[in-house]
């Protein structure tokens, strides 16, 4: 571009200028008709490459490496066409405005300016490559009824941890699978790790990079716009997958289809890679009818991770949560919970996943902030609700103990601060508890927090050491028998 952007321009509404099924001899001339003009200044610029192999993929990452902020790519798998690429890109577009163009069409600004202005001016105006965002194509994608696994991979500065994630999927010992990675504009080495391995697997991986930060929820939708399977999951770009995941997964729900989602057991890892085992939730694999799901939810979010569960894709719609603090923390909580209204849900007690815990990611952040609790209670409330709706007697009526139970949980998390040496954030859910229950101020646990607060430095070490000792306080260390009517898996 010639000039800096002026007020007016960036007063002017977004364009968004969507390149798809681009012919390679052209591309080139294209991007710098684009960039080395004065007329358009407030646009992005999104690509869709359809898996070629011609160089434009190796054009559209220079064009985006040089004019960094300003373009959104993403690469599929496989030739998919113009009209399913076409939907993509308005998937990704932020404009209110966009222009299509396909093939070796020419970019012209002031034609392209000239159609805005009339558009703005006059709601009901129409060009044929110039037009309003939301006046969308319909889709041409469908979803296949064939057992084909989406792996939805949303990362953010995961790099040191990318390669292991990506392995983990490639070496599935079940081969029908596609992985759909986006990178929300991660400043470390992933997008480059990313570039590697579509590469190397070009029929397995999609991968895509949003021009900016827009936000978890974004990076999400980006993986929806070329999700093709049966089942998916939502795997986080710090875990890995254990090689018979998928398999397990697929053959259970295969068998069972009534069964929403299955559900794995998880290892944990650290950031070096260190591994800790602790006690599956249930002891036994099995099949777990919905309905009492739903009552165990009211009690405890059985699995911490979201890259535990695979989904079949059928079951979810208008089931899930997205936008806000609560999607980010809670989406796949309530999205579980909704199911199991409906459907019957698989756990299987084998670990299948490395989940890693480490001082960036998400669960975290949310354990200092309180909303390790107040989310929960906010959640119990709308579980009991949506469960009235169903008539789910016994989910109603559990309420009073699930509250009960979340402010014995923390006292939990008073414990782990303190043995964390975050005394600030122990005292927070100290009086917490008290807040969600009053007369957990009987309990025995409260009894010794209570003490901790007016002892000597020597008496609080002991009691640390006693509360660290204590089973199922600083973690849970039990696994518990799968609820009335659950069908064992041999």
């Amino acid at each position: 571009m010639n000039k800096e952007p002026t007020q007016n321009d960036l007063n002017d509404p977004l364009v968004s200028i969507l390149i798809y099924n681009y012919d390679r001899q052209y591309l080139r001339q294209c991007m710098d008709s684009i960039f080395h003009q004065d007329i358009l200044v407030n646009f992005e610029v999104i690509l869709v490459d359809d898996g070629s192999i011609d160089g434009s993929w190796e054009t559209a990452l220079e064009y985006s490496n040089k004019y960094p902020g300003i373009m959104s790519i993403k690469r599929n798998r496989k030739g998919y066409g113009p009209e399913t690429n076409l939907y993509q890109c308005r998937g990704m577009a932020k404009g209110r405005y966009c222009v299509h163009l396909t093939s070796d069409q020419a970019f012209i600004p002031e034609y392209i300016k000239s159609c805005i202005q009339d558009m703005k001016s006059d709601p009901y105006v129409k060009y044929s490559y110039v037009c309003r965002l939301e006046e969308s194509l319909e889709s041409a994608h469908s979803i296949t009824n064939k057992p084909l696994v989406s792996i939805l991979c949303y990362n953010y500065n995961y790099g040191r941890y990318l390669r292991q994630c990506f392995e983990s999927v490639v070496n599935q010992t079940y081969q029908n699978i596609q992985i759909v990675f986006s990178d929300n504009a991660s400043t470390d080495e992933s997008w480059d790790i990313a570039n590697e391995y579509a590469s190397k697997y070009p029929g397995i991986i999609t991968i895509i990079r949003n021009r900016k930060n827009f936000g978890s929820d974004v990076n999400y939708k980006n993986c929806w716009l070329d999700v093709s399977g049966k089942y998916y999951i939502q795997l986080c770009s710090d875990d890995a997958l254990m090689p018979d995941f998928v398999r397990k997964c697929v053959d259970a729900l295969e068998t069972l289809p009534n069964a929403g989602y299955a559900m794995v057991h998880r290892t944990i890892i650290d950031e070096n890679d260190k591994r800790t085992e602790e006690p599956p939730f249930y002891n036994q694999s099995c099949v777990i009818p919905g309905r009492e799901q739903a009552a165990v939810y009211m009690l405890a979010a059985v699995n911490p991770c979201i890259s535990q569960v695979m989904y079949r894709i059928d079951s979810i719609y208008g089931k899930s949560a997205t936008g806000g603090l609560a999607a980010r923390w809670y989406g796949n909580r309530i999205l579980d919970f909704n199911l199991c209204c409906e459907f019957d849900m698989v756990y299987l007690k084998e670990p299948l996943l490395m989940h890693r815990l480490h001082s960036q990611n998400d669960s975290f952040r949310a354990s200092e902030n309180l909303l390790e609790v107040i989310g929960p209670y906010i959640l119990l409330q709308q579980f009991a609700d949506t469960a009235s709706n169903y008539n789910l007697t016994k989910v109603v009526n559990r309420l009073p103990k699930a509250i009960e139970k979340l402010s014995n949980l923390c006292l939990r998390y008073c414990v782990r601060s303190l043995c964390s040496n975050n005394e600030e954030a122990a005292q927070r859910y100290f009086h917490l508890a008290i807040a969600a229950l009053p007369t957990i101020t009987a309990d025995l646990t409260f009894k010794s927090l209570e003490k901790y607060w007016v002892s000597d430095a020597a008496e609080r070490r002991n009691l640390i050491e006693s509360f660290s000792k204590t089973d199922n306080l600083t973690a849970r260390s039990v696994s518990y028998d799968p609820p009335p009517g659950s069908m064992l898996i041999v």
